[in-house]
């Protein structure tokens, strides 16, 4: 029987590649720590295109994946699925466990290994560096077509690592207790792809109806895709939930989107209507007109994608991947949501993990320009990633 286990922190330190994407000639790291090793939770990751942020990301989902997966055939990423890469991510956990508070670090490993099984060793210097007693290590190596994964001989042990898997996979599925706020210590990862469009629901596939969203109740990772027109994944699909609910969500919702997305301008999310279950925006002005999710512009899309997620899957430890966050969007809603994403991570109530990609100019120098201002609650870090590129 696993000992009750709480989790404080759950934040990542290193991410190492090897033979992954463009990281193919030697195991290259991302470092997530601050000067003074702390775990960053305001984290900007820059290049050029095609250097590997969007891989960087994918490969955190899928380690991260893992923790919810008791016997997985396969990584979900090509470089480990099919090729020889490998990848190991390490992370900072501050848990309450077995009657004691502890500060572990805590690796995920995936492919194709050899008999070293680590990319990067833990050893007492490095553990004391970062204020942690211990290193544990799990995850799954090779690759078995059609067949589990072979686990690390560390990864099912009779001790931290075998409690915390547990405590993870009893909690599969398990219904959010809040939008906007969650009382789940377990961990989980919000992963969202470049394109956070809203498209027209297909209906003839898939008709509207009261049914459980796609992505609702706990996972350690929840990926979104780039385009869906299924019912059950739509936003209309998680609204119209909330508000069958009735229990104080779709209300919280409702004024997240008009405070995230709408304001400054005359349109509102009105409400959600019942005989056509279908979520309403309106216009606003002398003549105003009602029209679907489906009809914002695209920048907004962005924004309601992203912010409905963030609130209905959050937990009090959230690792939030945005791949280039500034994408759809006007200067003005850049600087919306790089405030909107600072205040997450700084939040007293949770801790959350923002690591994000972007291309805006302006969005960089300002974070460079603030970089060694303290500002309340926040880690800042960053990563050029190649060094050498002009």
């Amino acid at each position: 029987m696993a000992s009750e286990l709480l989790i404080y922190e759950f934040r990542p330190l290193y991410l190492t590649l090897n033979r992954i994407g463009p990281f193919q000639d030697e195991p290259y790291e991302i470092d997530f720590t601050d000067k003074e090793n702390r775990p960053c939770n305001f984290f900007l990751l820059v290049s050029k295109n095609g250097s590997g942020k969007t891989t960087i990301l994918d490969t955190m989902s899928c380690l991260l994946g893992l923790l919810g997966q008791a016997e997985p055939k396969q990584y979900g990423l090509e470089d480990l699925d099919k090729g020889k890469g490998r990848a190991q991510l390490d992370l900072k956990l501050r848990v309450y466990w077995q009657g004691q508070d502890h500060d572990f670090v805590v690796s995920i490993l995936g492919g194709n290994l050899g008999n070293e099984l680590s990319l990067k060793i833990w050893d007492a210097e490095e553990l004391q560096k970062h204020h942690a007693s211990k290193w544990y290590r799990m995850g799954f190596t090779g690759q078995q077509s059609g067949y589990p994964l072979k686990p690390l001989p560390t990864h099912k042990s009779e001790d931290f690592i075998g409690d915390l898997l547990i405590s993870l996979q009893m909690s599969l599925g398990s219904s959010p207790s809040s939008f906007g706020e969650s009382i789940f210590s377990l961990p989980t990862t919000l992963s969202f792809s470049a394109y956070r469009d809203i498209p027209q629901i297909n209906e003839s596939a898939q008709p509207r109806s009261i049914t459980k969203p796609q992505y609702w109740g706990y996972s350690p990772v929840h990926c979104f895709s780039a385009h869906n027109e299924t019912w059950n994944y739509s936003l209309d699909n998680l609204l119209v939930w909330l508000k069958w609910l009735e229990d104080g969500r779709f209300e919280k919702a409702r004024d997240l989107v008009n405070q995230q997305v709408f304001q400054g301008s005359s349109k509102f999310f009105k409400d959600v209507d019942r005989p056509s279950l279908e979520a309403i925006v309106n216009s606003g002005g002398d003549e105003p007109k009602e029209h679907r999710l489906d009809r914002l512009s695209s920048g907004e899309k962005n924004l309601m994608q992203l912010f409905l997620r963030i609130g209905a899957h959050m937990t009090k430890n959230t690792i939030l991947l945005i791949d280039e966050f500034d994408v759809h969007l006007h200067i003005r809603w850049q600087y919306r949501l790089f405030n909107a994403l600072k205040s997450l991570a700084s939040r007293d109530d949770a801790n959350f993990t923002v690591i994000a990609t972007t291309h805006s100019t302006e969005i960089l120098q300002t974070f460079t320009d603030t970089m060694d201002i303290d500002e309340n609650g926040l880690v800042k870090g960053g990563h050029l990633i190649k060094e050498e590129m002009e």
